[in-house]
C-alpha cells in the first residue's frame, strides 16, 4: 500500500488488528498498534476492544483487564461493548465473581447494560451453577428497562435444564410462548434434550408431538435426541419408528443419529438390529472404502468390560467380515462392472474367524486399556469405547 502511495488509517489498522486478534495473535497485533503509535495514530475504543478481545479469547484475563484498565485510565473510550467482551471472558474462564465485579462498575462509567451484557452474565451464572444468581438478574432485566430476547430466555432455560429444575423450565417456555416470542427449534431442542436426560419421555414426547402445531420443524438433532432418549429408556421400535419417520419427513439421519441408535441396540442387548442397521447404512455407501465405513459406525459408548468384550466378538465375528465382504464385492464391481453377491469363500471365511480369535487373545491381553480398540490393518481407524 505504502509504495503506492497509500497510507494505512485507522480504520485500515483496526480491521487489521480485529483479524490477528481473531486467529489468537495478540502479540503480532500489539506489534501493530506499535506501529500505529509510531506513525502518530491513537488507537481508538475499536482497536483495544480487538486487542482485549483477542486476549480472552486465549484465556489470558490478566492481560484482557490491563488493557481494559488502559482504556478506563485514558478517560471516555471505555463502551458498553468493551464491558460485555471483558465479562463474557471472565464468565467463559468460570470466574462469574469477577465478571460481576465489571457489570455492577458500569454505573461508575456512566455505562448501562445492554440486552447482550445481562445474557451473558446470566449463562455464565447459569455454566457455574448458580441459578439463582442467575434468575434474579433476569428479572433485573426488566427494572433496568431492558428486556429479554430469545437468546436470554434460551440461555436462562438451558441453565434451568441443565441443573435438573426441569418443572420451572417448562413454566418459562410455557411464558416464552405466552409472549409470542418467535421461538426456533433450537429452543425446544434444549427443553426436549433436557426432559430425555432427565427420563421425563412422556414430557419430551408432548413437547415433540406439539411442535408440528406451532408450524416448527424437527431438525437432525431433534430428531437425534429423541432417539437417544427412547433408547435410553429402553423403547428401541419407537426410536426405529422415528428414524423411519425422519427420513421420511426429507430430514437426513447424520453419522451422530446412526451412532446414537446403533449404541442404544447395543447398550440393550440388541446386537443383531445393531448389526442389521450397520449393514443397512454400509449397503449404499458403495463409493466408500472400509475404513470410511468403519468410521462411520465408531462406537462412543461407556461399557463395562465384559459388555465391550461382547461388542467387540459381535463386531469381529459378524461385522467386520461382513464388511469386508462389502469391499470385496465393491472391488469386485470396479473390475467387472457387475453387481455381485457379498459370499466369502471357504478360506476367507476361515481367516475372519482366525483373526477374530487372535483378536479376542489380544484383548485378553490387554484388557486394562479400555480406552481404544484398535481394527486389523486399519491403522487410522479406531472405535471410541468410552
Amino acid at each position: 500500500m505504502v509504495s503506492q502511495g497509500v497510507f494505512p488509517d485507522v480504520v485500515t489498522f483496526n480491521v487489521l488488528v480485529d483479524t490477528i486478534c481473531k486467529e489468537g495473535k495478540v502479540v503480532e497485533a500489539q506489534s501493530v498498534i506499535d506501529i500505529m503509535f509510531q506513525r502518530h495514530i491513537e488507537p481508538t475504543v475499536v482497536t483495544y476492544n480487538s486487542l482485549m478481545d483477542g486476549y480472552c479469547l486465549r484465556g489470558e484475563m490478566n492481560e484482557a483487564k490491563q488493557v481494559f484498565d488502559l482504556m478506563v485510565q485514558k478517560g471516555s473510550i471505555v463502551d458498553v461493548c468493551s464491558c460485555n467482551i471483558l465479562i463474557n471472558g471472565y464468565c467463559k474462564s468460570k470466574t462469574v465473581d469477577q465478571a460481576y465485579k465489571v457489570f455492577k462498575r458500569m454505573n461508575c462509567w456512566e455505562l448501562v447494560p445492554d440486552t447482550i451484557t445481562y445474557t451473558t452474565l446470566i449463562d455464565g451464572f447459569c455454566k457455574v451453577g448458580r441459578m439463582q444468581d442467575a434468575q434474579k438478574l433476569f428479572s433485573e432485566m426488566h427494572c433496568g428497562g431492558q428486556l429479554p430476547n430469545v437468546q436470554t430466555y434460551a440461555v436462562l432455560l438451558d441453565g434451568l435444564c441443565n441443573n435438573q429444575q426441569l418443572s420451572t423450565a417448562l413454566e418459562l417456555l410455557r411464558e416464552m410462548e405466552g409472549k409470542k416470542l418467535e421461538l426456533d427449534i433450537v429452543t425446544y431442542n434444549i427443553i426436549i434434550e433436557g426432559l430425555c436426560k432427565a427420563g421425563e419421555m412422556d414430557s419430551a414426547i408432548n413437547v415433540f408431538s406439539g411442535l408440528s402445531s406451532k408450524h416448527i420443524q424437527p431438525d437432525v438433532w431433534t430428531y437425534t435426541i429423541m432417539i437417544s432418549g427412547l433408547c435410553e429408556g429402553g423403547l428401541l421400535s419407537e426410536a426405529e419408528k422415528l428414524l423411519t419417520e425422519m427420513e421420511e419427513k426429507g430430514c437426513s439421519p447424520d453419522d451422530c443419529t446412526y451412532n446414537t441408535i446403533i449404541q442404544g441396540f447395543f447398550n440393550n442387548n440388541e446386537s443383531s438390529r445393531a448389526t442389521g442397521l450397520i449393514l443397512e447404512i454400509a449397503a449404499p455407501l458403495a463409493t466408500l472404502d472400509v475404513l470410511s465405513i468403519l468410521f462411520i459406525i465408531r462406537m462412543e459408548t461407556t461399557m463395562l468390560i465384559y459388555e465391550m468384550r461382547a461388542s467387540i466378538k459381535e463386531f469381529y465375528g459378524v461385522i467386520f467380515p461382513s464388511l469386508l465382504q462389502l469391499q470385496k464385492g465393491i472391488t469386485d464391481m470396479k473390475h467387472t462392472g457387475q453387481k455381485r453377491g457379498f459370499v466369502p469363500s471357504d478360506s476367507e471365511e476361515r481367516m475372519s474367524w482366525r483373526e477374530k480369535r487372535r483378536r479376542e487373545e489380544e484383548w485378553n491381553l490387554h484388557r486394562g486399556e479400555q480406552n481404544k480398540v484398535m481394527l486389523p490393518n486399519t491403522p487410522t481407524a479406531v472405535i471410541n469405547c468410552v
